[in-house]
């Protein structure tokens, strides 16, 4: 296929055929070599920016192909340019196969051009092979050209022509490392179009020169003998060079635009990519600017299906809260669990402001941390969503020091430094709530002044420390002795003041009240207390003013109250006093008679009196027993008035139990007469007395010491009593029963749970309040009668006995008679009398 003949110095030059060419074509076959090197150097970005081997290798082979198709065509566009005057025709094999060095030139090429800075020999290796590829392809596509002429070569321009294109492909593959190395900014990775063009141009004038210089070495002698005959399958030059020119058109037209397309998509990747980056740097940054701030930037999410979630944080909220962001990326119950619980309602509470407003959150709670408690304070804005989601954005801070510092200065304004207790300030606006309290609710209060006694003689002797060693103990003995709901306070020096709120309805209630306050604070005081192993027993003076609603001025209590305090110190170390000269009397009073009260019993001052309680037949069936106080100069005193005080002071149980002892042993004395030994005596007890623990064993033991039968005992209590404690209730009525001792509720029906507890309790019987039968007339429609049948039906159904009691008028009786009640007890039957009347009525009774 490639059989090269050259010249010698024998060869007849002088009879060689010349031709001619055309200006135009050459210009076209040039024009064709450099767009077919400019279409396969395109290829290069490709190759550089293809991520995969093998998309690259398809690139190169794509660029390959163009260059040899347009190498090709231009050889055959030179080959028409060159115009002799004989036939020219083109074997179709040779001139087909003469393609593929073009190929082999063109993959050479791009392979040295994809190295951006390729070496000096990999230039003149790539610069050799590219001239040898081009060569073979001249000479092999000469060798298809049939013509009547023999073509031989000459040596020196045949050495020339390889020389040249060696010389001038090297030079173009030179190109980029030339431009590369003369400024940074040609240093990008890829080949500008400018590169492109001269790289293109100086391979195009390789091929061209390569041709050009070759067809100058060609020498076309007359045939020596007939020509031989033209094959019927040659192609004439004409035909070839134009469908050679069109096919090399087309496929380097589609080459360049897909080479321009994917260039294009390439540079599009590579913004993205681009973009990718920079938006990565912006987030590295923003995170790095993030993680310096003294907070955490977060995204908060509420869910149209109520849903809560944190879709970004910051690294900081491990800091505050505890939790990494990915924990709360899909529930924010991770958060929710650490807040504090006397926080959480307002947390949520100012969420759902928020949405429904669309305002700006802001809000301060606390957490709960391995490490303590937490101040945080997040503000954030709104921003509802196209599902109907609403996002917050925003930034939390821990507020924790702020919160301390605020403390501490609400501390120093508002709480005496020494001991903690308010100060004057706090105490003038707790003094303010208080008496606005007194007038909403109509409640009595009481303002104690206390001053200590001989401090003075304390600071003086053992020094002011121990001084303010006794403050601070004393500010804690006298709030531990004090409600929530009250106010203790230092003014100065060693004077406190107490605001005790809701002591009662009335003045003689909140007097006994305050005063038993008072008294149970100097009883604490009177204990030694250890300053500094030195054992000091303290004593103050107290003064108290009254007050009910907003009548009196802070300013008047206060003086009302220093006053008091300053008649106590008159009259003695340890002394009370109140402001009010009535209230004065009538507390002396009760002094007195508290004072008598504990001498009553051992005076025989005491006695029983009992109130008969009659059967449905009529008949006597058992008694209550009262207890009553004659006093030898103030004669028969009232229950109401020496019972409160019994109870206030602890002698309610002594007296208990001495009304206890004395009812079982006359229960004993009547059960030893035929005539009287049905008959029963109910016993009322206090809710002290009942509470003790040995309430019971006291009880089993005074039958035993009476020698009295229990059946015929019969205890009564209240329901206020039983719900005290009313497992322990519950425990002793059954202990009772045990023994054979009745049980009786007494008052039923004025408690709110009387009905509820009345199943759940052993009693025995149940006494129907005077209350409901006094206020009922005769009608057995009204509510009071409607209310009573139902007591005698429910306590029947239970299997309990009833008793009424405070009946006064016939139709009383005879109505209760009607519903079915079993025993009776008022003024219509028998007022309370002493023993000897009771007894000389039961004699005639029989």
């Amino acid at each position: 296929m490639l059989h090269l003949q050259f010249s010698n110095a024998s060869t007849p030059t002088d009879l060689a055929i010349t031709g001619h060419y055309s200006l135009t074509l050459v210009t076209l076959s040039v024009l064709i070599a450099i767009f077919a090197a400019f279409a396969s150097i395109s290829h290069v970005d490709l190759m550089r920016a293809t991520s995969t081997a093998s998309a690259a290798q398809r690139w190169h082979i794509s660029g390959s192909v163009a260059m040899g198709i347009g190498v090709w065509t231009m050889h055959f566009v030179g080959m028409v340019a060159f115009q002799l005057p004989i036939e020219v025709y083109f074997e179709p094999l040779t001139t087909t196969v003469s393609i593929f060095p073009a190929i082999f030139s063109g993959y050479v090429a791009l392979k040295v051009l994809k190295d951006e800075k390729p070496s000096g020999l990999t230039i003149v290796r790539g610069g050799a092979l590219l001239g040898f590829g081009i060569g073979v392809m001249h000479y092999v596509g000469m060798g298809g050209m049939l013509v009547d002429a023999k073509m031989l070569y000459q040596p020196g321009i045949f050495a020339l022509s390889i020389l040249s294109a060696f010389v001038i492909a090297s030079l173009a593959l030179t190109v980029p490392r030339a431009f590369t190395t003369l400024h940074d900014r040609f240093q990008t990775g890829k080949l500008k179009i400018y590169i492109k063009l001269v790289i293109a141009s100086l391979m195009g004038l390789a091929i061209s020169s390569l041709h050009y210089v070759a067809m100058a070495a060609t020498i076309f002698l007359p045939p020596e003998g007939p020509m031989s005959p033209i094959p019927n399958y040659v192609i004439d030059d004409t035909v070839i060079a134009t469908l050679a020119v069109i096919a090399s058109i087309f496929i380097l037209a589609v080459s360049t635009i897909t080479v321009v397309m994917r260039s294009r998509i390439l540079a599009s990747e590579n913004w993205a990519e681009q973009t990718e980056q920079e938006a990565r740097q912006l987030e590295n940054r923003f995170q790095r600017l993030v993680s310096r701030l003294p907070g955490a930037v977060y995204q908060f999410q509420l869910d149209p299906d109520g849903g809560m979630r944190v879709p970004y944080a910051s690294d900081a909220i491990q800091t505050l809260h505890g939790v990494e962001p990915d924990d709360v990326k899909d529930s924010a119950d991770r958060i929710f669990q650490l807040v504090h619980p006397d926080d959480m309602k307002g947390l949520m509470v100012s969420i759902q402001n928020s949405a429904q407003n669309m305002s700006v959150w802001s809000h301060e709670y606390r957490v709960r941390l391995g490490d303590g408690e937490r101040w945080l304070r997040g503000n954030s804005i709104p921003e509802r969503q196209e599902d109907g989601s609403i996002i917050w954005s925003g930034f939390m801070t821990d507020v924790s020091d702020k919160k301390l510092a605020e403390a501490r200065i609400h501390q120093l304004a508002f709480y005496d430094e020494l001991t903690g207790l308010p100060n004057r300030r706090l105490f003038t606006d707790r003094m303010r709530q208080a008496l606005a309290a007194s007038a909403r609710h109509q409640q009595y209060g009481a303002l104690l002044y206390m001053d200590l006694d001989d401090f003075k003689s304390l600071n003086d002797t053992l020094g002011h420390s121990f001084g303010d060693t006794l403050l601070q103990s004393l500010a804690g003995i006298i709030t531990q002795n004090f409600r929530e709901t009250d106010t203790v306070a230092r003014l100065g020096g060693d004077e406190f003041v107490m605001i005790i709120n809701d002591l009662g309805t009335s003045e003689d209630a909140a007097t006994r009240n305050a005063n038993y306050m008072a008294e149970n604070l100097l009883k604490v005081f009177n204990k030694p207390i250890n300053l500094k192993n030195h054992q000091y027993k303290c004593e103050a003076s107290i003064g108290i003013a009254l007050f009910k609603g907003t009548g009196q001025s802070q300013e008047e209590l206060l003086k009302r109250a220093d006053t008091a305090m300053y008649e106590a110190k008159s009259a003695g170390r340890g002394v009370i006093r109140f402001h009010d000269p009535h209230i004065q009397s009538i507390l002396a009073k009760r002094f007195r008679l508290e004072s008598e009260l504990r001498h009553a019993i051992e005076r025989e001052e005491l006695s029983l009196a009992y109130q008969k309680q009659i059967g449905a037949d009529g008949q006597c069936e058992g008694v209550e027993a009262l207890l009553r106080w004659h006093h030898p100069e103030q004669g028969a005193i009232s229950p109401s008035d020496f019972i409160p005080i019994a109870e206030s002071n602890g002698l309610i149980i002594r007296l208990g139990q001495w009304v206890l002892s004395t009812a079982c042993h006359q229960l004993a004395l009547w059960q030893s007469e035929p005539e009287t030994q049905h008959l029963r005596v109910s016993v009322n007890v206090s809710s002290k007395q009942f509470h003790q623990t040995d309430f019971v064993d006291r009880v089993v033991e005074t039958l035993q010491l009476s020698q009295a039968s229990p059946d015929g005992l019969c205890i009564e209590v209240t329901e206020s009593m039983v719900l005290d404690d009313l497992d322990d209730a519950l425990l002793k009525m059954k202990a009772l029963r045990a023994h054979r001792v009745r049980i009786s509720m007494d008052d039923f029906g004025t408690g709110y749970s009387s009905m509820a507890y009345l199943s759940r309790l052993p009693f025995d019987e149940v006494k129907i309040d005077k209350s409901f039968v006094q206020l009922a007339d005769a009608h057995l429609k009204s509510s009071e009668w409607i209310i009573i049948e139902t007591i005698i039906t429910m306590a029947h159904k239970l299997k309990m006995q009833v008793v009424a009691e405070g009946i006064e008028t016939p139709e009383q009786y005879q109505l209760l008679a009607s519903m079915g009640c079993d025993y009776f007890q008022g003024f219509y039957f028998s007022r309370p009398v002493d023993l000897e009347t009771l007894n000389h009525s039961l004699q005639e009774e029989h």
